[in-house]
Parts: structure tokens; C-alpha cells; sequence
């Protein structure tokens, strides 16, 4: 198996740039799929698929406004049909936490049971504008849906998150 630095150096037109955005981002699009519906093992196949699709297009890719974006979108797109997940199946909590962790410990599991209660649409768009920052236009185009759609789900996402986390666990 070849690593990134190999891959990036055999490609021609690929940098140090291309390893600098996967090293800091194939960890944050794995969790960004995971939180979205996807399994662990799921959730790498497509952002390994993401990032091996950005590179053949990586000349084009690296001048424009947001690369790590794009990958992003590219990985959402792949994992659209594969994000329906049984309800009992929790979210993987793998992400290092720092203050007050149990309290933190208690705010995942609340929000993981919000997320895993709805819609996948819905999901779908508070992963991609909560967690991965991406604009509602951006999250549109990455979904295949309108913009009104995403933020109207957005709309809703928020009030069952602010209701689900009211409550507790």
C-alpha cells in the first residue's frame, strides 16, 4: 500500500500541499461521515474514495477558494446513499475532549440520540453545516438538494437539538 507522500510525489502536479490537507483533514471528513450515519469502516472507505478522486483533479483543486471543501463535498456526495443506519447503532465518540468531560460526555450522548432521531435529510445538513462549517449554498450543492431545503432542515435540526439536549440524557 502506497502512502500519501509516495502518491503525492509519483502524481504529477501534486505537492507537499495535497499531504498537508490530508494529514489535517482525512480525520475530520472520517468523523464528519461518522456523525452523519455512517460505520468507521464505511465512513474511511469514502474518505479514502474522496481524497483519491480530489487528487486527480488536484491541479485545479488546490487554486481554488476552499480545497479542504471540496473534499468534503466530494466525500458527502459518495456517502449519500449509505446513510441510512439502524436507530439503536451509536455514533463513535473518538474525538479527544478537553474541560469537563463528563459533562461533555453527557452533551455527545444527548446530541448522538437527537442526530440518530432524525430524518437522514435532516442529519444530513446538521452534520454538514453544525459540524463540517460548510455555508447552506455550499451544503446544498454537496446534497443535491435546494437551498431553502437545507435551511428549513437546518431550522428544524436546531429546535430538536435545543428541545433533545433541554431534557438530557
Amino acid at each position: 500500500m502506497l502512502s500519501c507522500e509516495t502518491v503525492a510525489i509519483q502524481a504529477p502536479g501534486v505537492g507537499s500541499d495535497f499531504v498537508e490537507v490530508y494529514e489535517r483533514h482525512y480525520g475530520r471528513v472520517v468523523r464528519a461521515l461518522q456523525i452523519s450515519g455512517l460505520d468507521r469502516a464505511s465512513a474511511e472507505d469514502v474518505a479514502q474514495e474522496a481524497f483519491a478522486r480530489t487528487l486527480g483533479h488536484w491541479t485545479r483543486v488546490r487554486t481554488g477558494p476552499n480545497p479542504p471543501g471540496y473534499i468534503y463535498k466530494a466525500a458527502f456526495r459518495l456517502a449519500r446513499r449509505s446513510w441510512q443506519r439502524p436507530a439503536n447503532d451509536p455514533l463513535p465518540m473518538d474525538v479527544p475532549v478537553l474541560g469537563d468531560v463528563g459533562a461533555q460526555a453527557v452533551t455527545w450522548v444527548a446530541a448522538e440520540r437527537v442526530l440518530a432521531g432524525m430524518p437522514s435529510r435532516r442529519r444530513s445538513c446538521a452534520v454538514m453545516c453544525f459540524v463540517v462549517g460548510l455555508s447552506t449554498k455550499e451544503a446544498a450543492r454537496a446534497l443535491g438538494i435546494a437551498e431553502g431545503t437545507v435551511r428549513k432542515q437546518l431550522e428544524l435540526a436546531r429546535r430538536s437539538l435545543e428541545e433533545g439536549l433541554a431534557e438530557g440524557p
